[in-house]
């Protein structure tokens, strides 16, 4: 079975929306899950990430946030 993978971002809450929007436009790409102290909790597979990563990172410019962490899932969605 393919890894589930958590990528957390900080961000603006008022980022989160138009973030979210665009990520969740490509068909079980990403699922957008938590948001909670300013941490976006993002869903992905290990077979999605590199295509999950190249989205982010070419959003950077437009919109603010850090990536802080990719770490397996521990199987809870919220």
């Amino acid at each position: 079975m393919e890894k589930e993978l958590d990528v957390l971002l900080k961000i603006d809450k008022e980022d989160v929306h138009l973030l979210s929007y665009i990520l969740e436009s490509e068909d079980n790409l990403a699922n957008i899950r938590k948001y909670e102290n300013q941490i976006l909790r993002i869903i992905t597979t290990s077979s999605l990430l590199d295509e999950v990563m190249k989205i982010l990172n070419s959003l950077k410019e437009k919109i603010k946030f850090e990536i802080i962490e990719i770490k397996e899932n521990s199987g809870s969605a919220g």
